[in-house]
């Protein structure tokens, strides 16, 4: 029991051990959240707030979702849905009225996104003057998703990420524009719009926000919906006047499951550095939906669309509009 390496054993189990019985101190309220509760980290806080009922979060967020798992089960190397732990989200989204653009991305940028796996769907919802953009989460075994969610340690950076920027933005901006000189489009005139996505698609749906090209026909993205987002964002590959002016009265709700694998990063990180109060608003939604034997498997968008769907009244639910 001498040995140094019992003595750093010790010392780790005890951190652990440590870990949960300081949360349990410091905010037991959340602590103690129960599968019918949400809590919310709100703008500038550190820490989640009190439980409350998850009827009326989960109304704000399941479409969403479910446009979140749409785009990431497009691809054949997605992951195996089972029977069991899923809704149809296509049929759900075309009952609520929703419309895939299935034109767009054209072809030939499809060849260019796909240099860098990047997959993108934007859908829209004409009675209620929507339009989402949303991007799919990482397939575990695609190296092109692991280098965009390392980026941080790559000194030249080409992925999915900066075709966001270079390519994809001004691309939706042209279809947009195209699309809105079309009667069966008009509603494009007074569109809000939406980004989303889970995992990987999350850091990219803000990256979209951040980078969106200015112009004064097509509509700012005044809320992201981060679905166990990345802690990558882009932030500062956006030009900065770009960026400022696309954060002006910009929301992100960076929503996930409890327990799953990316939070405990995000716990540890928004001690130190609280999500921004404004410019943009972030809060941060923590559910507690499903029990999993890992942390990985928390991580599942399928499950978390399927839960948030049950979870609310199953009619459709848009926020409020921007201020």
């Amino acid at each position: 029991m001498n040995s140094p390496l019992w003595t750093y054993i010790l010392l780790a189990i005890a951190i652990v051990l440590a870990i949960p019985l300081s949360l349990l101190v410091v905010n037991r309220p959340a602590f103690l959240q129960k599968a019918n509760q949400v809590v919310v980290r709100e703008p500038g806080k550190r820490f989640l707030g009190k439980p409350r009922p998850v009827t009326e979060e989960a109304e704000k967020e399941f479409v969403f979702a479910l446009l979140s798992q749409a785009v990431y089960q497009r691809k054949p190397d997605a992951e195996a849905v089972k029977d069991d732990e899923c809704v149809d989200a296509d049929s759900i989204l075309s009952d609520l009225g929703w419309t895939q653009w299935k034109e767009f991305p054209e072809q030939g940028l499809q060849g260019r996104f796909a240099s860098v796996h990047l997959r993108v769907e934007v859908w829209s919802n004409p009675s209620n003057n929507a339009v989402a953009v949303a991007f799919a989460g990482t397939i575990f075994t695609n190296l092109k998703d692991w280098r965009a969610n390392l980026r941080w340690f790559f000194p030249h950076k080409k992925d999915e990420y900066t075709m966001v920027v270079t390519t994809f933005g001004e691309a939706f901006v042209k279809e947009f524009l195209k699309r809105e000189q079309k009667p069966d489009w008009y509603f494009l005139r007074h569109a809000r719009l939406f980004s989303t996505g889970h995992s990987l698609g999350g850091g990219l749906s803000q990256e979209f926000a951040y980078s969106l090209p200015i112009n004064e026909s097509v509509p700012r993205v005044e809320h992201v919906y981060a679905f166990d987002p990345s802690p990558v964002t882009g932030f500062f590959s956006v030009e900065k006047d770009l960026r400022d002016q696309n954060s002006q009265n910009l929301k992100i709700d960076r929503i996930y499951e409890r327990g799953e694998i990316v939070a405990y990063l995000r716990t540890f990180t928004n001690f130190f550095d609280p999500p921004r109060a404004a410019h943009p608003t972030i809060r941060q939604v923590r559910y507690n939906l499903f029990s999993a034997w890992t942390a990985v498997a928390k991580h599942s968008i399928v499950r978390l669309a399927c839960k948030l769907y049950g979870a609310s009244k199953k009619r459709e639910p848009m926020p409020a509009s921007a201020e």
